[in-house]
């Protein structure tokens, strides 16, 4: 699927993670790969950053994180002319928060970075693969600094046979992280460097250190792990409805409801009145 210049993969959960999965353990030939998952803000980006766009559309997966995708794909696939696709926009809400199944199977299941982070070390756990995580640096957030000098023994407590390095990334020390991931023997990155930085850095570090097989950024899904961000219990998540919990436990609700209306009302706009 196509929203404004990025080719978007369907695959079913199952099948994508299978997918990876084989290619990450296979001895065949050594070849790096990128997986990112944008979302309606990350999209809306695209519109008026050429560079990001380009990182983005080198990425060997795009995947759908985000339900507001999914008004897009309506969009997109209607013939009705715009101001008819503008009317029908309550319609395709319907769809993504009532109809999400119908929705899954004709436009791909939702593959959220929570998710498959959390498959992912589970495969690493199997099969004896050491990552690297790179975190960004927030020296004025406090809460944020004890998140991260208890980061290893937290992850460490949930996945105790995991072989992780963690590495907290500024400009300054990125040469020496570089060099760590580059004779580390790590063969799947996950960056959490924030929109389009970590995109940038997953490119990077792939090219440069050649044991590295899989990249892939992953927002904020490492707090989840770690107690610094509570995530929605999976009945919200299995209902579509992990934004709304986010809503209402977020300290930055204001913040939180800018980017619902991005993705629920400005996104959907943009591909209407978007030309292909």
């Amino acid at each position: 699927m196509k929203i404004f210049r990025l080719e978007i993969s369907k695959y079913t959960y199952r099948a994508f993670l299978a997918e990876i999965t084989d290619y990450i353990i296979q001895d065949t030939q050594w070849i790096w790969k990128a997986i990112f998952t944008p979302n309606p803000e990350i999209c809306l980006k695209t519109l008026e950053d050429e560079e990001f766009l380009n990182v983005l559309q080198s990425a060997d997966y795009l995947t759908s994180d985000g339900i507001g995708l999914y008004i897009g794909y309506q969009i997109n696939d209607s013939n009705l002319p715009r101001f008819l696709k503008f009317l029908m926009l309550p319609v395709y809400i319907f769809n993504i928060l009532f109809r999400k199944e119908s929705m899954y199977k004709k436009y791909g299941e939702r593959i959220c970075g929570s998710d498959l982070t959390n498959s992912l070390l589970e495969v690493a756990v199997k099969h004896n693969i050491k990552i690297a995580i790179i975190d960004p640096s927030y020296p004025q957030d406090l809460e944020k600094c004890e998140s991260q000098r208890t980061f290893r023994e937290k992850l460490s407590a949930k996945f105790p046979d995991l072989d992780f390095d963690f590495y907290i990334y500024s400009a300054e020390n990125s040469g020496e992280i570089f060099q760590k991931i580059h004779t580390s023997g790590a063969q799947i990155l996950f960056s959490t460097l924030g929109m389009k930085k970590q995109e940038l850095s997953v490119l990077k570090w792939l090219e440069l250190c050649p044991k590295l097989r899989l990249g892939l950024w992953i927002g904020s899904s490492f707090d989840y792990h770690t107690g610094f961000q509570k995530r929605a219990p999976k009945v919200f998540r299995d209902l579509g409805f992990e934004w709304l919990y986010r809503i209402f436990t977020s300290p930055n609700k204001l913040q939180r409801l800018g980017r619902i209306f991005q993705a629920l009302i400005v996104f959907p706009l943009k591909v209407v009145a978007y030309k292909r």
